[in-house]
């Protein structure tokens, strides 16, 4: 019995090998036929994405380089419109803190009626009319010293007066010095100089939103162009899956392939459609966002600025040794000027309350002439010729019991000022950690693109290796789907890596300021610009 089973399973084994061989050979037979259609098709190649394959998906408009974007941000951006309004705004208060010291001219002119009446007689008693005016010139100095010059004429009727009417006139002039509180240069020039702080602080200010904002239309830029090769990918995709639907097709007619094989080819396709409408509308996305930057109104029409590919940018490694780029970094950081002005603004608060805490001593000085006489000419004649004079000197001097306010004020500005010095500090090391990650960011996604593009080399090959095995049988519909996921991957992360890389090497000409030469400003160019509000359409 035992060998009964053994001669009947070689037995059958023959009658399957003998079968199988003379199917091979028949060549109608399906077997032989999908072998030919696997010839056939062996390298299952598909057409490249071409532009105008492109332009069947989007609309795309007028071409727009990198070199036409970024002026025209800098010139209809409206967050860059109001910074250069409020710089505009900071230039005025040097202006207004000077006019301080500007000479002042007063002038007041009263008129007055008054009456009494005796206590034991109503009907009678005493009645009087003034007329009272005094004109001056007053002007404050660099020193706290205030000066007056002035003039005065005063005209009065009494009833019952010894002279009546009576006119008095005096010019004079009077001094006041202040010699601890508000004495000296420093204290009363510091809110002129903290107001031409404030204007290169505002400057400082205006320069970086600039730099953020080429940047910013550098990514915006590339995003665009990014989206436009996605839209490629996509598309290659959608044709690389249409085109092993088919193969799952003809092997199902040739009996070669399941059911399920075809549908889940189908599925794949219909994904990959609906990959593609994303793309289309993440470059839709993208385009707008660009002519938001650039100052548009939205009013354009539909179409799609066209950009530079990505792959133009070739992923080169950065000539300079970091060392020597750090120092660049260093010395250019606009943010650590910015926090350098808020130390010296420190400095003169600090210099202000600590006068502040001192009481106030004033030297008054004043010398007049006059002159009194009945009529108005009389009594200018007297005061030309002197013939009544009042000089005055003396002191005046108050303080606070206790200095509270003061010594809080000061106490304050003790503070911010050693503020100031640790916002410095930070400043420094923000900077210099946010220019080693670029650095090491720029390096990185070099190396990312190379390596990408060998990858998708590779599974490029894999991926039309799975569907040659597929067409033999060897492995399965699952097995070439997974292969094309791969390949999407690929694409995808060559993709990113590309967009990485012109991200990072934007951001590292931003940070040592490369970015202005890079699309041809200088700072003379970038400070004579000014936004053209009416062109924007």
């Amino acid at each position: 019995m035992k060998y009964s089973f053994l001669l009947l399973s070689v037995f059958c084994a023959f009658c399957v090998a003998t079968s199988a061989f003379a199917e091979e050979g028949n060549p109608d037979s399906p077997a032989s036929l999908a072998t030919k259609g696997l010839a056939a098709r062996r390298t299952f190649s598909v057409p490249e994405v071409t532009e105008a394959d492109l332009r069947k998906i989007i609309s795309v408009g007028g071409m727009l380089s990198l070199r036409d974007a970024v002026p025209q941000a800098l010139r209809k951006n409206l967050g860059i419109a109001v910074s250069r309004i409020e710089k505009s705004i900071v230039d005025e208060t040097p202006e207004i803190a000077n006019s301080v010291f500007d000479p002042v001219f007063s002038f007041e002119s009263l008129y007055g009626n008054t009456g009494k009446a005796y206590l034991k007689n109503a009907s009678s008693g005493s009645s009087s009319q003034s007329w009272t005016n005094r004109a001056s010139v007053s002007k404050k100095f660099s020193y706290g010293t205030e000066a007056e010059i002035y003039g005065a004429f005063n005209r009065a009727y009494n009833v019952g007066g010894e002279i009546s009417p009576d006119s008095d006139a005096a010019f004079g002039l009077s001094v006041t010095q202040p010699l601890l509180k508000d004495f000296g240069k420093e204290v009363n020039l510091a809110p002129l100089v903290r107001a031409k702080k404030n204007v290169a602080q505002s400057g400082l200010s205006l320069r970086k939103s600039t730099l953020d904002l080429i940047y910013d239309t550098e990514l915006a830029y590339w995003n665009l162009s990014a989206s436009y090769a996605l839209v490629s990918a996509r598309l290659s995709a959608l044709r690389y899956a249409e085109s092993l639907f088919e193969q799952a097709k003809d092997k199902r007619r040739l009996k070669a392939a399941t059911r399920e094989d075809v549908l889940l080819a189908e599925a794949e396709a219909a994904s990959r459609r609906v990959n593609l409408v994303r793309a289309r509308q993440s470059v839709e996305d993208c385009d707008d966002a660009l002519r938001k930057i650039l100052g548009q109104d939205g009013n354009a029409d539909l179409t799609v600025y066209a950009v530079a590919s990505l792959s133009d940018v070739p992923a080169e490694k950065d000539s300079r040794l970091f060392g020597e780029w750090i120092s660049v970094v260093r010395a250019f950081d606009i943010d650590v000027r910015i926090k350098e002005i808020e130390k010296e603004k420190a400095e003169l608060d600090y210099i202000v309350a600590e006068n502040a805490d001192n009481p106030s001593l004033n030297l008054v000085l004043g010398a007049e002439v006059n002159g009194r006489e009945r009529s108005p000419g009389d009594a200018f004649a007297g005061a030309y010729d002197r013939s009544g004079y009042d000089f005055s000197a003396g002191i005046r001097f108050s303080m606070p019991i206790g200095f509270r306010q003061s010594e809080a004020e000061l106490r304050q500005s003790i503070k911010a000022r050693r503020s100031a010095q640790f916002e410095i500090e930070q400043a420094y090391q923000d900077a210099m950690f946010n220019a080693r990650s670029a650095w090491r960011a720029l390096d990185a996604a070099r190396e990312r693109v190379v390596a990408a593009q060998t990858a998708l080399k590779m599974q490029m090959e894999s991926f039309n290796g799975q569907r040659a095995r597929y067409s033999l049988g060897v492995v399965t519909m699952t097995d070439v789907l997974a292969s094309q996921d791969s390949l999407d991957s690929a694409r995808l992360e060559l993709i990113q890596s590309q967009l990485d890389f012109v991200t990072a090497k934007a951001k590292v000409a931003r940070l040592d300021g490369e970015i202005l030469a890079n699309n041809g400003f200088s700072w003379r160019e970038i400070d004579s610009l000014e936004t053209a509000r009416s062109e924007m359409k």
